[in-house]
């Protein structure tokens, strides 16, 4: 990969990418390999710590947005971070790679629009894609019969006029909220050894982050 001249610095709205996420954040601090940024939304949790995670961010370069991104392991939580007006909850983070620009075929993630002619369906019902990358995707799910951790099973991947069917295994979970119980945010990985799908669903993603950047949604 070609490393960037671009610094990490203070200021920069990151895309983050785990296992299973897509979060947002903000630079607060760059200190040598040390970054400092804002709690990420949805938040890192202490499941996260010593984890490493994918810090990614845009520029324009000759005019063309060019996303760049680094390895960083989570090193610790800070409860009283201090900004000029306030007391925040920051992450603190190493930088475990050098800068360089970033692969979006695996990792980067868009939440696909209702009219983008992108859907998954499971037991014949159309999930809630939260977001989708070539690598996996989240989805809301509301039924008492929620997948669990590492559970393997079957998808209807309908991308256009292609139908395509594919095993997949959830990594993650997350607890139902209190005033809806029945609600699950789940996050499941593609599996199985054909990657006839990944030319069709990465062109769609690229197709989707064309358009959101062209909308002004995607940072």
């Amino acid at each position: 990969m070609e490393q960037s001249r671009t610094p990490i610095r203070p200021g920069m709205s990151l895309d983050i990418v785990d296992q299973s996420r897509h979060m947002k954040s903000l630079i607060y601090d760059v200190i040598d390999r040390r970054i400092i940024i804002a709690q990420t939304t949805p938040p890192l949790t202490k499941h996260n710590l010593n984890r490493e995670v994918s810090l990614t961010f845009l520029v324009r370069k000759e005019g063309q947005p060019v996303r760049y991104g680094v390895q960083a392991k989570v090193t610790d939580f800070i409860t009283d971070y201090k900004l000029s007006s306030s007391d925040v909850v920051a992450v603190g983070l190493e930088q475990k790679t050098r800068l360089d620009i970033y692969n979006l075929r695996l990792d980067f993630r868009v939440r696909p629009p209702a009219d983008s002619n992108l859907s998954i369906e499971w037991k014949g019902q159309r999930l809630s894609i939260i977001d989708i990358s070539v690598g996996g995707f989240q989805f809301s799910y509301r039924s008492k019969d929620v997948p669990e951790i590492y559970e393997e099973f079957k998808i209807a991947l309908i991308i256009d006029e292609y139908f395509l069917e594919l095993p997949v295994k959830v990594l993650r979970v997350a607890a139902p909220i209190a005033h809806d119980p029945d609600l699950h945010y789940v996050g499941a990985i593609f599996k199985g050894n054909s990657r006839d799908y990944e030319r069709y669903l990465m062109r769609k993603i690229l197709e989707i982050q064309r358009r959101l950047l062209i909308d002004g949604k995607l940072a």
